[in-house]
């Protein structure tokens, strides 16, 4: 156990909006997501299976930072269940979702919230605290200023933005959305004396960046496979009670991306039985200095990909909520997450945008913006034509 634990992090987790921000949302092409082992692996009890296989196909082939939030995810999903009915209903019940109301030594602060369209009357029996109104209908920008407010406030600023005025649609009916904000401090803080500014970080193309890697020694939770390291870093608990928190950096021994293609919930589980049994020997931990805020990601792909498909068809059973026929467009969230030498602080925003399942007619658009040919006409007689000519400059 001589080598040095060297840091990363691929964690699990995606500015105010005025009239004139627009927040960009990344969509992930279906045929770049990675069909993984851990798509189609059986759910393990110990792990929340869905939170691996999405980051599983998430981060399978991406060559950038991934940050994603499943607790998040999760509340948004367990939102979506109070109104959703049917196969709908049967779809979200079945999935591998990770437990609710465990009790944790940290303190993350969750909240939840359904934004409904001022002219949508809900059933009886949502929970009223929850339901905040925007009008969807006639102001876009007045929207997503009233969602984007919502989010900063709790996660303490650190999302500022979530939704753009381009994301409102008349036809959007209700927001279900989650924010989680987490501050904790390590039990063994890294000394800032400690740290090396200028320190290699060898990417996985083989080339090095210069990064500012933490050090530190202590006893810590150890364990090592065939193809990983792996180590446990406790966080300082703020109650007596409950699960303690930590931070597990887990380093493959070769490339990351194929190590992450081979990340099932039972993998991940085997990791961290193997921290938890482990006896907390010396160790010397070289971590980076990092902060990753990556923007905003859609994560419908992902979750069809996954085997979520009911919600986000025009099958969708969501009249739970109200009368009207609605279905799932979009999932979007954005994470933050800071690691330094005092602990960890993240955040994280989801939102599920459920709409009205209007039946779209055929609509075409043709622009004559160049040269062309017109004729005056009929159009069933053999008649010669009136007039014809090209208007190469109107």
């Amino acid at each position: 156990m001589n080598n040095l634990v060297k840091a990363f992090l691929i964690m699990l987790g995606l500015t105010a909006c005025d009239k004139a921000q627009q927040i960009p949302v990344t969509h992930i092409a279906p045929q770049l997501l990675a069909e993984t082992p851990a798509c189609n692996a059986p759910a393990c009890g110990g792990v929340d299976s869905l939170a691996i296989r999405l980051f599983s196909v998430l981060a399978a082939k991406q060559e950038e930072n991934i940050v994603f939030s499943p607790a998040s995810l999760e509340g948004v999903l367990h939102l979506l269940q109070q109104g959703a009915r049917g196969s709908s209903a049967a779809e979200l019940a079945a999935l591998p979702m990770g437990k609710r109301g465990v009790a944790t030594a940290m303190a993350p602060v969750e909240a939840n919230a359904l934004f409904i369209a001022e002219t949508l009357k809900l059933r009886k029996g949502i929970n009223p605290a929850q339901i905040i109104k925007a009008p969807f209908e006639t102001d876009s920008n007045r929207s997503a200023h009233i969602i984007n407010t919502w989010v900063s406030q709790h996660t303490k600023g650190l999302i500022k933005g979530i939704v753009s005025a381009n994301d409102i649609s008349p036809f959007l009916r209700i927001v279900a959305a989650n924010t989680i904000y987490l501050k904790e401090r390590w039990l063994h803080p890294f000394k800032p004396a400690s740290t090396n500014e200028e320190a290699d970080f060898t990417l996985s193309d083989g080339s090095t960046v210069k990064v500012a890697m933490m050090y530190n020694s202590g006893k810590y939770h150890y364990a090592e496979g065939e193809d990983w390291q792996a180590v446990a870093l406790p966080y300082r608990s703020a109650k007596d009670k409950g699960e303690p928190g930590y931070f597990i950096g887990i380093l493959p021994t070769g490339n990351v991306n194929d190590f992450v293609q081979t990340l099932t919930p039972q993998k991940y589980h085997s990791i961290r039985t193997a921290l938890a049994s482990a006896t907390e020997e010396t160790t010397y931990v070289n971590l980076p200095r990092f902060t990753l805020n990556p923007g905003t990601y859609s994560l419908k792909a992902p979750l069809r990909h996954c085997g979520l498909n009911h919600i986000f068809s025009e099958s969708a059973d969501f009249s739970g909520f109200c009368m009207e026929p609605l279905y799932v467009s979009d999932v979007i969230q954005r994470c933050y997450v800071e690691v330094n030498e005092q602990g960890t602080e993240a955040a994280a925003a989801t939102a599920a945008f459920v709409q009205y399942k209007c039946i779209q007619e055929k609509s075409y658009r043709i622009t004559f913006n160049r040269p062309f040919i017109w004729v005056i006409t009929d159009l069933h007689t053999a008649a010669a034509p009136y007039f014809m000519g090209v208007t190469q400059k109107p």
